[in-house]
């Protein structure tokens, strides 16, 4: 019962939907290594090293602090706002590519999930 009204804490519905968003933005993070390889080998070396490195930072980001929504600890939600934000800013670069959109939406979604109200129930 202290972990729902500690604010560092997530609570277990909390921690299912940051879970699935940051899943989904380390498979962004994925996608992004499969799309920097033509673009490597196709004569762009320096937009590709750039989306290989964002794609890399984002992907560590996310990793991490899904493992530490998942035990709970309380530096979960400093790290989860952090790969938020990474999110967004890394995003801005790759608006040449239609990913660019999905990984900001993706970035706006995980703040809107992980700072919305907890409901609690009376």
């Amino acid at each position: 019962m202290a972990r729902v009204l500690n604010p560092e804490y997530f609570t277990e519905t909390r921690t299912k939907g940051l879970r699935r968003v940051l899943g989904v933005i380390i498979g962004f993070a994925v996608l992004l290594v499969v799309i920097s390889v033509p673009l490597i080998a196709g004569g762009f070396v320096a937009y590709g090293v750039v989306v290989l490195g964002i794609a890399v930072v984002l992907a560590v980001s996310a990793w991490f602090s899904r493992a530490a929504v998942a035990a709970g600890a309380p530096y979960a939600r400093r790290l989860t706002m952090l790969t938020a934000v990474l999110t967004v800013l890394f995003s801005l670069p790759l608006m040449g590519i239609w990913i660019g959109l999905l990984t900001v939406v993706a970035g706006i979604g995980l703040l809107v999930v992980a700072l919305a109200p907890e409901r609690v129930a009376e």
